[in-house]
């Protein structure tokens, strides 16, 4: 179900003579707000549909190799375009499932009575407001990416500089050095999870949904190699 933050709630609209008003239950000033689909007035499960693919529009990546001199460089690049992505976790750090920590902005960022602001990025501060938790693309977020998930820059130190060495090579080496996306969670580029429902594998119904995977970790490394 698609969401706004909710400032009046269904019976003020009405008594102001808004036409759009819509019943929903538990509605009030900053919880959020349910669009009714089905257009009968209430919000109801019937008013559930489809929302979001984790499956990218595109996908691809660049491999760049040059050479310059002694100079050698190695660059992959790979991006995913299109993607959604249900971010699970939005379940403890925004509403507390389980008493758990919450997101710093989640203070700052909230609706709040005293300084209204229907672009608030979170709802009421409410441990009342159990509605507002249930699945909707509150969730949902695009999930593209474009990252430099590996460079190699080398050199090759000319022959005869070190007695009985040959292809004296020294490198530098970065992996995930930088991620270019607009996904609020730690790492868009989720794994394959091993799910399977009564011995079946359900791989594919686990897709695009990040459950806190530990993301990918950025490594620099020195090196050199040697031939006889």
């Amino acid at each position: 179900m698609q969401l706004a933050l909710l400032q009046l709630n269904a019976q003020a609209k009405a008594a102001t003579g808004r036409t759009d008003a819509v019943y929903q239950n538990g509605a009030a000033p900053g919880r959020l707000r349910w669009v009714d689909t089905d257009g009968d007035g209430v919000i109801t499960p019937l008013d559930r549909t489809i929302i979001g693919s984790p499956h990218p529009d595109f996908t691809g990546g660049v491999n760049l190799g040059l050479n310059w001199k002694n100079f050698d460089l190695g660059m992959d690049l790979f991006g995913t375009f299109g993607n959604d992505i249900w971010d699970t976790q939005k379940e403890f750090y925004v509403f507390r499932n389980f008493n758990t920590n919450v997101r710093r902005d989640r203070l700052t960022d909230s609706w709040d009575p005293a300084h209204p602001n229907p672009n608030a990025k979170y709802p009421i501060l409410d441990q009342n407001d159990l509605a507002s938790r249930d699945p909707s693309d509150f969730y949902l977020e695009d999930g593209s990416y474009v990252r430099l998930r590996s460079l190699q820059i080398g050199y090759t130190v000319p022959r005869g500089r070190f007695a009985g060495f040959n292809n004296v090579r020294v490198y530098i080496r970065g992996e995930n050095l930088f991620t270019i996306t607009g996904y609020d969670g730690l790492d868009p580029a989720l794994p394959a999870l091993n799910v399977s429902r009564s011995g079946v594998d359900a791989r594919d119904m686990a897709m695009g949904i990040d459950r806190g995977t530990y993301p990918s970790n950025k490594t620099v490394s020195v090196g050199f190699g040697v031939g006889f």
